[in-house]
């Protein structure tokens, strides 16, 4: 009866501590240590009434909760006996408290079968405390003591035991989980910045030969702009040799020719009044400049476009140094002297006033 109520008063003892330690127990440990499932084998010792009892056990445990887990057990046992072994077999379930990543504290309860006694089937029970070692992902190194309660027949027998057993994890722990995910989601951000990267890189390249096409046909512009320029200088100086070579006679006329619905000099015809500026500051007398339009078009527009013509000649002579009471501008209008769409028709002539 003394070892009833030993074994009791150590089940109380081993709940009230396990109600401690899962209140100061950090939940950040939540599946920690062990995975859902595990599986161990163990040697057995105990010693009952100073007889050495030896054995074997299996155990399976599942986590069911932060810090709860199922245990099935079952095991093959010899007490030494004066004419040899009592070979017994135990299967029990029970449940488990991890109130530290390293410990825990575990109550069974379940049956005996002893066929060596009247009674082969009996109740059994333990309790006790149980230490671990981490060591790998899989494999954990455990030693439990505690005290158990066996019927035999109709009485009782209460033991102390001591067990040291390996166990294996069935797949990975939470924390594994965990730097899985963490490793899964780098790798796939690491991916996608390595895509995006790429698909930069390829815009920067695009960019670039975009670029590199307008620096060629913007160096292309330039050269033939230069091209033509010079071009024009050489026109320019022709036309001023020519007109050099050809000076206007007196009372004579000068003809300055426009490009078609144009006003504007152009730099051929702008030489001519040059020369013809030349001439006139080097001559006395006064000059009619009379402006002309095609037939082509609204004659009051052809009419205005005359006039503006006329007015263009006239004030690029003042500009370059002609008396401006020498120079009498006039409209002569409408022009068909060298036929209706000849562009000969679209000029302004100079000439010396008879006045």
């Amino acid at each position: 009866m003394k070892r009833i109520f030993l074994f009791i008063a150590l089940v109380v003892l081993a709940v009230g501590a396990s109600a401690q330690g899962r209140y100061n127990y950090d939940s950040g440990h939540k599946y920690g240590f062990f995975s859902n499932w595990t599986l161990g084998i163990a040697g057995q010792y105990a010693n009952q009434h100073g007889v050495s009892d030896i054995g074997i056990s299996a155990l399976a445990t599942k986590r069911v909760g932060d810090f709860w887990r199922l245990r099935y057990e079952a095991s093959i046992n010899g007490l030494k006996k004066a004419k040899g072994f009592d070979r017994y077999g135990t299967a029990m379930a029970g449940v488990s408290l991890d109130f530290v990543e390293w410990a825990y504290l575990f109550g069974d309860a379940g049956a005996i079968y002893n066929p060596s006694m009247k009674a082969k089937l009996g109740l059994a029970a333990d309790a006790g405390l149980g230490l671990n070692v981490n060591f790998g992902k899989h494999s954990i190194l455990y030693i439990e003591g505690g005290s158990d309660l066996v019927q035999r027949n109709a009485s009782w027998d209460n033991t102390f035991f001591a067990r040291l057993g390996y166990q294996a994890r069935l797949g990975i722990t939470e924390r594994d989980r965990v730097d899985i995910d963490i490793d899964r989601h780098m790798r796939e951000g690491y991916g996608e910045l390595k895509q995006e990267n790429q698909l930069i890189k390829t815009e920067l390249k695009r960019k670039q030969v975009e670029i590199d096409t307008l620096m060629s046909i913007q160096n292309r512009s330039l050269a033939l702009m230069a091209r033509l320029e010079k071009r024009l200088d050489d026109c320019n100086e022709q036309v001023a040799k020519a007109a050099q070579s050809n000076p206007v006679p007196a009372n004579s006329f000068s003809q300055i020719f426009f490009n078609k619905g144009s006003a504007e000099i152009s730099p051929i015809e702008a030489a001519k009044v040059r020369q013809l500026a030349d001439y006139i500051n080097s001559t006395d007398g006064d000059f009619l400049i009379e402006g002309y339009a095609s037939p082509e078009g609204s004659p009051s527009v052809n009419e205005q476009l005359s006039a503006d013509r006329a007015r263009a000649v006239y004030w690029l002579l003042i500009e370059l140094g002609v008396d401006i009471d020498r120079l009498v501008p006039m409209t002569g209008g409408i022009s068909t002297q060298y036929g209706d769409d000849s562009p000969l028709n679209r000029m302004v002539v100079v000439s010396a006033s008879p006045y």
